[in-house]
């Protein structure tokens, strides 16, 4: 007569709550949303922030800043504040409510959508510092468009407020990209009596601006940085954009120091003409970078000096792409070093965009778009 054995299994309820702990955080998602509710006991045990901080907390209503309490998501790292329609209460007034729940959980680092929601000029500064300086991606845009197809970036600080960042990001930062577009560089004229005569241009040297030396040091300690300006080709200094100075105070401090800055974008300002900055200067700064794109609307001699620095001087340089004006093409193909060009190429691949590659894009794009109107018309 054969033997019977009988397996005897143990609760999950009798495991040592060490035991239980390394159980939960190696779990998946998925997996920790159906744990939680087996029991009480592991749902008190699941409720530890250190098991949630993958989760996302999507915010749009004010209702929704009541899941900011919930004990499980006082480590969330990411907040979504998309949503397809510009209308909802996140966008519209949300911000400084959002920004209060968020002052108190410091492990918040990215914050998608910031860049279509208003209001933020009217959050106290060092709160607005202390949210925007613990983010690892932070898009400082503000921008609006005609076209429907594209919703309005309002994000811009007032000069306080950018001020205050600058210095708090040159000192410490989490942040790992950085764009900036259409922030306010001007601080506020000091008022002049109504009898001096000053003409414009003394008005416009005597102007506050946002400290160069300030928004280099700042700007150089990200890792990769975006700037653009908001009007292209402008001689209006109330537009407020990134100026000859700060670019110029930028470069000087990546040339001359080693910064944690590796990747650099630029739009809307370019290599031209007009620039009071020196070619061998940008030459020596792009060097100590990895990658730089640029837009170039300058002479054959000017982009010469830039692109013979860079093949001739020691470099890091691993990525270059200058995307050259279309009017000016032709000018620069005819007049610019092409033994220099087939350097340049041998040491960095394809370093231009071919403007008539872009315009055919371009076209191309128009074409689908008269398409698509015709069609649901």
């Amino acid at each position: 007569m054969g033997q019977s054995h009988s397996q005897s299994q143990t609760h999950i309820s009798v495991l040592p709550n060490e035991v239980m702990f390394i159980i939960l955080q190696y779990l998946p998602p998925q997996e920790m949303k159906s744990a939680v509710l087996v029991c009480k006991a592991l749902r008190e045990m699941g409720e530890k922030p250190r098991f949630w901080t993958w989760a996302v907390a999507t915010v749009n209503t004010k209702d929704d800043l009541l899941k900011l309490k919930l004990p499980r998501l006082q480590m969330v790292q990411e907040i979504d504040v998309t949503h397809p329609s510009r209308l909802v209460w996140m966008k519209r007034e949300g911000l400084a409510d959002l920004f209060q729940v968020i002052g108190e959980i410091p492990t918040v680092r990215r914050i998608r959508g910031l860049e279509f929601c208003k209001g933020i000029e009217g959050i106290e500064p060092d709160l607005v510092v202390s949210v925007l300086n613990s983010l690892e991606e932070l898009n400082l845009c503000y921008d609006f468009y005609d076209e429907e197809d594209f919703e309005d970036m309002p994000l811009r600080l007032e000069a306080e407020q950018l001020e205050l960042l600058f210095t708090a990001v040159a000192e410490k930062t989490n942040l790992k990209f950085l764009q900036v577009s259409g922030q306010d560089m001007l601080k506020d004229m000091d008022k002049t009596d109504e009898t001096d005569e000053v003409d414009e241009m003394d008005q416009m040297d005597e102007m506050d601006t946002i400290s160069p030396e300030l928004f280099a040091a700042a700007v150089s300690n990200v890792e990769e940085v975006k700037l653009e300006n908001l009007y292209e080709d402008t001689e209006d200094m109330e537009d407020r954009d990134i100026t000859d100075k700060h670019f110029e105070a930028l470069y000087s401090i990546i040339a001359a120091k080693d910064r944690p800055l590796r990747k650099f974008t630029s739009e809307r300002y370019y290599i031209n003409d007009k620039s009071a900055i020196d070619p061998d200067l940008l030459s020596r700064a792009y060097n100590r970078l990895e990658e730089v794109t640029t837009d170039v609307r300058g002479s054959a001699r000017q982009l010469t000096a830039v692109l013979r620095g860079l093949v001739e001087g020691d470099s890091r340089l691993k990525r270059l792409m200058l995307r050259i004006d279309w009017r000016q093409w032709n000018q620069l193909n005819q007049h610019i070093d092409q033994n220099l060009v087939r350097r340049a190429k041998k040491k960095f691949g394809q370093f231009y965009q071919d403007p008539c590659t872009v315009l055919e894009n371009r076209r191309y794009l128009l074409d689908c778009i008269d398409i698509i109107d015709t069609s649901e018309s």
